[in-house]
């Protein structure tokens, strides 16, 4: 059975971060998280049932509109082999300002049955991210008008990405854990002043959701999803999501930064074609 989904998410009055800092897996959805667990947990590609395709599209907006506001644009497909062995892969492409990170993701998932209803995965991740940035565009004031040297050598590095995780799921809760980026090092390194590879965060994630029927056309999907990273910075996201008789699902969340969002998703099962729509601000009136 094939599924395709698309999933378009606008982000208001959100800031920017110091390009040169720990990259922190800017291409994570926080809306659509349950749709695109396998961006963050390889062994989540085995629980779709048969043949997936989703086009996410992520586009942020500051105080103004500037085209240099953050975006995000990823393809991600998932394939059930076997009934043992799903796999998956994943394009994911993250802009903010002058800086162009493009990730390539394969993921591999092997289940084993626990009984007629609930299966645990084992899924590993191997891919790389390829880094870009236009320093061309950085304002220099020093008294040679030189670019700062660490900037060189930026452009054009790949670095390999390994990462693991395990999941479980029945016919009405799932529970996953991983850990996506096991090869991140918090440390810049240099050669002769040019960088060799960029500092990245590692990060473990949880996420975990429950399927609650009210009535016959009615069903409960609370869900959260939560990371913690290397320095002890955390984040939670919680949603609480309502199903309408499997056409129409609409959801309301909230993390830690003080976030809010929201989405609601079409369904049309005779032409397995989902469409969403959401939206998400750090501006919660106090």
């Amino acid at each position: 059975m094939n599924k395709i989904y698309i999933l378009l998410s606008a982000v208001l009055f959100c800031a920017y971060s110091h390009i040169m800092q720990a990259q922190n897996m800017n291409y994570v959805d926080y809306i659509f998280y349950t749709e695109t667990q396998n961006l963050i947990n390889p062994a989540a590609v085995g629980g779709e049932k048969g043949h997936t395709i989703m086009l996410n599209l992520r586009n942020q907006w500051l105080q103004s509109y500037d085209s240099d506001a953050p975006q995000v644009q990823s393809l991600i497909t998932t394939y059930r082999l076997t009934k043992r062995i799903g796999l998956g892969v994943s394009v994911v492409n993250n802009k903010v300002f002058i800086q162009r990170e493009t990730a390539f993701l394969a993921d591999f998932s092997y289940s084993i049955p626990l009984n007629e209803t609930s299966e645990i995965y084992l899924g590993l991740k191997a891919g790389g991210n390829l880094f870009n940035l236009d320093g061309s565009r950085i304002k220099t004031y020093n008294e040679k008008g030189q670019y700062d040297p660490l900037l060189n050598g930026y452009s054009g590095r790949f670095q390999p990405n390994v990462g693991a995780g395990v999941y479980y799921k029945t016919d009405r809760f799932y529970v996953g854990l991983s850990a996506p980026n096991l090869l991140a090092s918090d440390v810049v390194k240099k050669k002769d002043g040019i960088v060799t590879s960029v500092a990245e965060q590692m990060y473990f994630y949880a996420l975990g959701g429950y399927y609650l029927p009210i009535t016959q056309d009615i069903t409960l999907c609370p869900s959260m999803q939560a990371y913690l990273a290397k320095d002890t910075h955390y984040q939670v996201c919680a949603t609480a999501a309502a199903l309408y008789r499997d056409f129409l699902e609409v959801g309301i969340g909230y993390r830690t930064e003080t976030v809010m969002n929201g989405y609601a998703m079409f369904k049309a099962p005779d032409w397995h074609l989902s469409v969403g729509y959401g939206f998400e601000t750090n501006e919660i009136p106090t």
